[in-house]
């Protein structure tokens, strides 16, 4: 192994021990790209090096550089893959991640579907992958085939980059049905022990954790202070918002498909030549569900949008996921409408809604806390973090909610955006 980037070497000798990846293994994932062009070659050196301009929750990310001879050429060529495993930097979060078994959920996804789902279109949805173990994967690095991921993952999207992410999320989905109908199997029964709930749980604290701190900022909402509205928040609301564990499950009434479920700014790159005309592609699958299609499209359209801009753009935006979902399944071969028609696309996104609406503001205590908030606290404190994220957060966000005006605002936007839909249904037609 080379020994460029020896700033980070006491890094990566502390991962070695773990044996992110060895030479023989460096040596297969070559042979196996190199065998995509019917040719032969040779490894000389290969080196692993942190990704540093990347915080993320749920791994920690590398850069595996291979320098070899293709065929007979004496050019020496450098091939650059994306190395994604446990954070083992942080005791707890990494004890939190094995768990869970989002990593390894996400690496048998690699292992055993992403990679044949992808070959139904030629579009680019996500990213090869070359090696999988149980807490570690190897694909290609998605900037280097043409992507880019936002500037800021915490911006507020705008109509273009959403069209882009729902064409992304289309393709997926139409390779899904396309894949199943090839094949004359469920994806989600197939791999039902795969596709498991590893968020939307009573039993996951990241989850019970947000909704604890939603229901104490909802008693605050000064929009529903009234004391019927405070009683019917406390002893009615929690049963409501426990609906929403079975939306994310497969259902009997409309099609599932395999969804991303996770699609917020920083999973998602667009094109660097054609941002907005090309589907965007997405990392990060290990809370991916068998589901309707519509938990992708809502998850989209709640959390990267303002509440008022989603209410502007939803309808055209409904149309164009469906048409690029219709065009694929064409190109398949296969009619849309046989699988989902647009009357019943629409009507799952009603009936789901509540779906989008909560996940938004449980997803606003993560990504939309003020600036490098939960990045200083994950760097610096460790132990709040992981506090934070999946034990308890209800006082961090109270007091963020008072001292810092532009959380609280939208923090209360989509609460009452949520609150809607739910007096709507459930407070005003009982009275």
């Amino acid at each position: 192994m080379s020994d460029l980037h020896s700033n980070n070497k006491e890094l990566i000798e502390k991962h070695n021990q773990h044996d992110l990846v060895t030479r023989q293994e460096c040596e297969q994932i070559l042979e196996k790209i190199l065998k995509e062009e019917n040719i032969s070659g040779e490894l000389k050196e290969y080196e692993i090096v942190p990704e540093l301009s990347t915080i993320g929750y749920l791994g920690e990310y590398f850069h595996l550089h291979m320098k070899y001879h293709r065929g007979t050429e004496t050019e020496l060529k450098h091939l650059r893959l994306f190395v994604k495993t446990r954070p083992y930097q942080n005791p707890d979060m990494s004890d939190f991640i094995e768990r869970s078994g989002m990593l390894k959920k996400e690496s048998t996804l690699y292992q055993n579907l992403l990679n044949e789902l992808k070959r139904l279109t030629p579009n680019i949805w996500c990213a090869q992958c070359y090696l999988v173990k149980e807490d570690l994967f190897v694909m290609q690095n998605i900037i280097d085939l043409g992507y880019e991921p936002l500037k800021d993952s915490s911006v507020f999207l705008n109509k273009p980059q959403i069209g882009s992410i729902l064409k992304g999320l289309a393709s997926m989905h139409a390779c899904s049905v396309g894949y199943e109908q090839k094949n004359n199997l469920k994806i989600g029964e197939k791999l039902k022990d795969v596709l498991y709930e590893v968020t939307v749980s009573p039993k996951v604290v990241w989850y019970t954790a947000g909704i604890k701190a939603v229901l104490a900022v909802a008693l605050k909402h000064p929009l529903y202070q009234a004391e019927p509205l405070q009683n019917f928040i406390k002893s009615r609301l929690p049963a409501i918002l426990d609906t929403v564990y079975e939306m994310v499950n497969p259902s009997n009434k409309y099609h599932n498909v395999f969804c991303h479920r996770d699609v917020w700014g920083g999973n998602v790159f667009f094109a660097k030549d054609q941002p907005y005309e090309k589907g965007a592609a997405f990392v990060d699958f290990q809370l991916c569900r068998y589901s309707p299609a519509a938990i992708d499209v809502l998850m989209t359209l709640y959390i990267n949008i303002r509440p008022q801009d989603r209410r502007a753009m939803e309808n055209e935006c409904h149309e164009l996921y469906y048409q690029q979902f219709s065009d694929e399944l064409t190109q398949m071969s296969l009619k849309a409408s046989d699988f989902m028609s647009y009357e019943q696309f629409k009507n799952s996104l009603n009936d789901l809604a509540l779906f989008g609406a909560l996940y938004n503001c449980i997803a606003a205590t993560i990504l939309r806390v003020p600036g490098d908030y939960l990045k200083d606290m994950k760097l610096n404190r460790p132990d709040d973090f992981h506090r934070y994220t999946n034990v308890d957060r209800t006082d961090e966000v109270l007091e963020l909610v008072k001292i810092d005006a532009k959380f609280r605002d939208y923090m209360l936007e989509c609460i009452d955006d949520m609150m809607e839909l739910i007096l709507k249904d459930y407070y005003y037609k009982s009275k």
